[in-house]
């Protein structure tokens, strides 16, 4: 984490190119946002830069070495640092899967080289989503169980107990857990939060917590304390007349948290990325 503190003005100080790169596609382009002298809480998520990106990359983010796999509605994209797409896989649901009226992917995560990814049907009654796994490097799909959820916004795992996290409603004030340690998902008693956390869109694990994004009233990021259940609101994603989208925890040149935002205009799609830092 970086140790300067400060709250986030929204001014542009720096803006990048709009020139093409080898696939044809516009860069990202980048934004870096001056901090004030405000004094920021203990634990804050500041803002530090951030960057358009293809507005395919509009649902959820992970962290790969060297790069980012971003998912839409059904289709996984992975890039390297700059940005630059290296592999794509769409249609990502496979035909027995979308024929049972799963027709959407949520936030993903990667853990031990395995791309973990919600699935998502229209029927938000009976009680029953999926969580599926895909090779990281390839995309390949390996297999995907049904689980005992009314929504299936996001998931994120782990890495060292194999435990997964999901929600079971778009927002909640219960975090569900399974232990993925071995064939299947094995549901365990859920982690019970401080505080009702609206419109969760995305989540990830690190450093002993959960971060959520929330497309709520204020686009708000939060921390889950694991041990407690604690929940900290730690700032916003700043674009609160858009829409909120994945969140990744992984600690890079530009940031520790790093997010996905929409435009209200729908485009352009931004990469935010975020400093954690603590008085």
């Amino acid at each position: 984490m970086r140790g300067w503190v400060g709250l986030v003005a929204a001014a542009l100080v720096l803006a990048g190119s709009g020139c093409s790169n080898d696939n044809g596609q516009a860069p990202a382009s980048s934004t870096t946002i001056a901090p004030t002298t405000t004094t920021a809480p203990p634990n804050a998520a500041i803002i530090r830069v951030e960057q358009d990106v293809a507005n395919e990359y509009r649902q959820g983010l992970a962290r790969v070495d060297g790069g980012w796999i971003f998912s839409t509605n059904n289709a996984f994209f992975r890039t390297d640092d700059q940005l630059v797409e290296q592999a794509r896989l769409l249609p990502a649901i496979p035909d027995d899967w979308a024929a049972q009226g799963y027709n959407h992917i949520g936030d993903i995560d990667v853990a031990g080289g395995v791309l973990y990814a919600p699935f998502e049907k229209d029927d938000k009654e009976a009680g029953e989503q999926a969580m599926a796994r895909y090779d990281a490097e390839t995309l390949a799909f390996i297999d995907a169980f049904p689980v005992a959820q009314h929504h299936s916004s996001f998931v994120t795992v782990d890495p060292e107990t194999m435990i997964a996290y999901s929600q079971d409603y778009f927002g909640g004030d219960a975090l569900l857990r399974y232990d993925i340690s071995g064939d299947g998902w094995v549901p365990l008693e859920p982690l019970q939060l401080s505080t009702y956390v609206d419109r969760v869109q995305g989540a990830d694990f690190g450093g002993g917590s959960i971060y959520l994004s929330a497309d709520d009233a204020i686009d708000g990021v939060y921390r889950v304390d694991l041990e407690t259940g604690e929940v900290t609101h730690l700032g916003s994603l700043g674009h609160i007349d858009g829409e909120a989208e994945g969140v990744d925890y992984a600690e890079t040149a530009d940031g520790d948290l790093h997010a996905l935002t929409v435009d209200v205009a729908s485009t352009p799609v931004r990469l935010v990325h975020l400093d954690l830092v603590a008085q």
